[in-house]
């Protein structure tokens, strides 16, 4: 029940950022090793939110997996992500 809690949570939270502020949260994790189940939730909350809002993604994500290799940015239409 915790996780299901902390999932919502965070998913709630993130859900709330504008573009610009989840493009920076991406960036945050650029280059990071370490995994949790937490930071796993957040990232594809990420991911998902970008989605809602209209952003094609698929330059950082296939459907299977998430991309931290590069900061992104939004191209000059702010419709899809682009690396920096």
């Amino acid at each position: 029940m915790t996780r299901i809690f902390k999932y919502r949570s965070i998913k709630k939270s993130v859900n709330l950022l504008d573009i610009e502020d989840l493009i920076e949260q991406f960036n945050s994790q650029v280059g990071k090793r370490c995994w949790t189940s937490a930071r796993a939730v957040h990232d594809i909350s990420i991911i998902e939110s970008l989605i809602g809002k209209g952003i094609d993604v698929s330059t950082i994500y296939d459907g299977h997996s998430i991309s931290f290799s590069r900061a992104i940015a939004l191209n000059e239409s702010r419709n899809k992500i682009i690396f920096k």
